[in-house]
């Protein structure tokens, strides 16, 4: 079976690096990465990142049309819920598969007001005001069209309304009654014939700028439940999904968005076996799939990452041994890394060290194969390093400060201590 090509679009996002996780190692796709701003993806991707004009753009159908017969693209992944609506009304004229649900659907979630509207009569909906001068206070008011608590706000009084007003036209903010409990996604699965295969939940236990920094597990409720069968009878949902609830100050589940989209956090059910972008795409393949989650618990705390763009340009990589390639008894991951970056970039290792033992020993101790290294150098402790360095695009990597200083004097290459690999890191 040939490789399935994907394209991940727009893919510098968090929730665009969850389907590259997700995917990156099946045997079955073959990823195609591509943006339309300058960001840190050619530092995550190990693929080629292509350039495309935003989807609001009058060119952008011709461009992707272009990259994917290029390309040989099957299927594009959306990662925005603006992408995904505008793929999908434009299903017809683009020349690959989008994976995600149909154009209503897309529209009613995309539009907070659509989907309240919609599920109106249920007890789900919390309630608004948009219509009406709240008499009770505080509400809250959340952009229409938006995304991670952007331009949300709590309203504590009929004055703070109506400044609120006078800014923002009304038809672009929703204006629903304070929910002040818990708050949880729901991540779903549909397949192609409609069937709801999965839902599990998550609580967002520490939640900053609409981001989930700590999720964790949380039992499926008879009322979860219903909810997620409610929503997936009225909409026609295909592929992954998700439902975003929230107590209210009695307690009671109310909606707060339904998304068509990956969430940055489904990670969390990946660990437990359901990799719901994989599942999707062969969804959209048309096989038929089954899901077999593992039983155990899961926690997720994320973190932000910082992601770097140096200005070098290097064939040849020396490295220490002692406290550099080998911390506290212990190997170095990060620089292990680093060296099979570098292998998979046909640069050059080489093994410089003063170690007073015998290194091949050492090496086995630590169960380091020789070959891993181009060359091995071993030094005499009164030996300078700079002399048994080749000064044309290489670059030395040491834990200690003037074995770096007398490099670096005597031949002005990029050096770097152990807490600077990081830098030297591509990829996911």
């Amino acid at each position: 079976m040939k490789k399935i090509k994907v394209l991940i679009y727009p893919c510098g996002a968090e929730n665009a690096l969850e389907v590259y996780a997700a995917i990156r190692h099946s045997v079955h796709v073959q990823v195609v990465a591509a943006t339309s701003k300058y960001d840190h993806s050619d530092l995550i991707y190990e693929e080629q990142v292509f350039i495309l004009p935003n989807v609001v753009d009058t060119n952008f159908v011709e461009e992707v049309n272009d990259l994917i017969l290029q390309e040989k693209i099957d299927f594009i992944f959306p990662t925005h819920d603006t992408v995904a609506l505008y793929l999908a009304k434009y299903q017809a004229v683009i020349k690959a598969g989008v994976i995600t649900s149909d154009y209503v659907t897309n529209e009613i979630c995309r539009y907070k007001s659509k989907t309240y509207e919609v599920f109106s009569s249920q007890p789900f909906v919390p309630i608004v005001f948009n219509n009406v001068i709240p008499n009770e206070f505080p509400i809250f008011a959340k952009p229409d069209v938006g995304e991670g608590a952007k331009g949300a706000s709590k309203i504590s009084n009929l004055e703070e309304y109506n400044q609120l007003q006078a800014k923002v036209s009304s038809r672009d903010l929703v204006f629903v009654e304070y929910l002040p409990g818990k708050e949880y996604t729901i991540d779903c699965f549909t397949d192609r014939n409609g069937k709801l295969l999965f839902c599990g939940a998550r609580e967002r236990a520490h939640v900053s700028m609409g981001i989930s920094f700590h999720n964790k597990e949380f039992a499926v409720t008879e009322d979860i439940k219903n909810i997620a069968d409610a929503i997936n009878t009225k909409l026609s949902l295909r592929g992954l999904w998700f439902f975003q609830l929230k107590e209210d100050k009695n307690g009671h589940l109310k909606l707060l968005e339904v998304s068509t989209r990956v969430a940055s956090s489904m990670g969390f059910f990946r660990q437990k076996g359901v990799n719901f972008p994989l599942l999707s795409i062969f969804d959209a393949m048309g096989m038929n799939v089954e899901i077999n989650s593992n039983e155990f618990t899961v926690e997720l705390f994320r973190s932000t990452t910082n992601r770097y763009r140096l200005g070098i340009d290097y064939d040849n990589v020396y490295i220490d041994f002692d406290d550099t390639l080998i911390v506290n008894n212990k190997v170095n991951l990060s620089l292990i890394k680093f060296i099979y970056q570098c292998i998979s970039k046909n640069k050059r290792i080489i093994l410089i060290t003063k170690h007073a033992e015998d290194l091949t020993v050492t090496l086995r101790k630590y169960r380091i194969s020789p070959v891993l290294f181009d060359e091995i150098v071993v030094l005499k402790l009164t030996d300078r390093k700079s002399e048994a360095i080749k000064k044309h695009r290489s670059i030395f990597i040491d834990n200690w400060y003037l074995e770096r200083k007398e490099v670096k004097e005597a031949l002005g290459i990029p050096v770097f201590d152990v807490d600077a690999i990081d830098g030297l890191l591509s990829g996911y």
